[in-house]
């Protein structure tokens, strides 16, 4: 523990219940995540150090310093954000509790961050599962490279229209459906590439390559998908005890059947956030909390949920202790 860690003060913050949990996926990394929760809480501060012990790899100097460069490798970036996300998850816990939670949900590898919320597996073992995961896709990085196309402000059959033209290039799949107008399409370079002039030509407000070199959440994850699967069919499982949301129908996850099956497909399958959010919806939530860096999906959560208060961890954990 650092010197400077001290225990987050009694909540002066009063949050409408009831309470969902989002915890993010790949993307929203940086050099410096997490640092500045560790000096102002000793629940996160302890986490970061224990993530390390775990693991064996050097997750304070990557999250706190980077570089950037190191940071970025697939299979130092999923464990060391899973940490991340996890040390605010126990600061959150430390600060205001979980009566008032009443729902979780993950985006991608932030599914597994939400399985740990729930009760559904320890975070351990959620940290090490995250970490075979981030190898895994690394090595299907080298042996079936592929690219990440996101598209905003087109409206799904035109999405669709896209990716079945595109698809005359090589092999292109829906991954993620975050939006009614913001869509993630994975699949070979040459079709990502002709998607993107597609979807610049039809006008899209944004379209952007990602910087991660594989794609997630389509075919080309096989492999990595069938020993992902190996490692779970051998991990101890238990029904989730708070609701959690899966990626794969966007509905609740109830039973560890039904779990082990989400996490056993969950490279192959799309995520269907969008489908989350309506489940959260339908749940009455009066407040959602991103846990990790950033606010992505606090920003999607506003508005799929106009009216609903929306938090991320810096807001609510660091600004909110000063």
């Amino acid at each position: 523990m650092t010197a400077a860690s001290i225990a987050l003060p009694p909540p002066s913050i009063t949050l409408s219940r009831p309470v969902g949990l989002l915890f993010p996926g790949q993307g929203v990394q940086h050099a410096g995540m997490g640092r500045q929760l560790a000096k102002v809480s000793r629940a996160a501060d302890k986490i970061m150090t224990r993530a390390q012990d775990i693991l064996e790899m050097p997750v304070r100097r990557l999250c706190f310093d980077g570089p950037d460069l190191e940071l970025r490798r697939t299979e130092n970036l999923q464990p060391c954000l899973m940490a991340v996300c996890w040390s605010a998850f126990e600061a959150y816990r430390d600060r205001f509790g979980l009566e008032a939670v009443e729902v979780v949900a993950g985006h991608s590898m932030g599914e597994i961050t939400a399985c740990a919320a729930a009760e559904a597996i320890s975070w351990e073992a959620a940290l090490l599962l995250v970490r075979e995961r981030g190898r895994l896709m690394a090595d299907a990085a080298m042996s079936t490279p592929g690219k990440m196309l996101a598209i905003v402000g087109l409206l799904e059959p035109e999405v669709e229209q896209i990716r079945v033209t595109a698809s005359s290039a090589g092999g292109l799949w829906l991954a993620n459906f975050n939006a009614h107008d913001q869509f993630i399409l994975s699949g070979e370079a040459p079709a990502v590439a002709l998607a993107e002039r597609l979807a610049n030509e039809a006008g899209a407000r944004r379209v952007l390559v990602l910087e991660v070199p594989l794609a997630a959440h389509s075919p080309l994850m096989g492999r990595a998908s069938a020993k992902l699967s190996e490692a779970v069919r051998a991990l101890p499982l238990h029904a989730p005890k708070i609701p959690l949301i899966g990626n794969g129908t966007g509905l609740a996850i109830s039973t560890v059947r039904s779990l082990r099956a989400e996490l056993s497909g969950h490279l192959l399958r799309p995520v269907h956030w969008a489908r989350t959010m309506t489940s959260m919806q339908a749940l009455k939530v009066g407040t959602v909390v991103e846990l990790g860096p950033g606010r992505v999906l606090a920003s999607l959560a506003a508005k799929h949920m106009p009216g609903v208060a929306t938090w991320n961890a810096d807001e609510l954990l660091v600004e909110g202790a000063e």
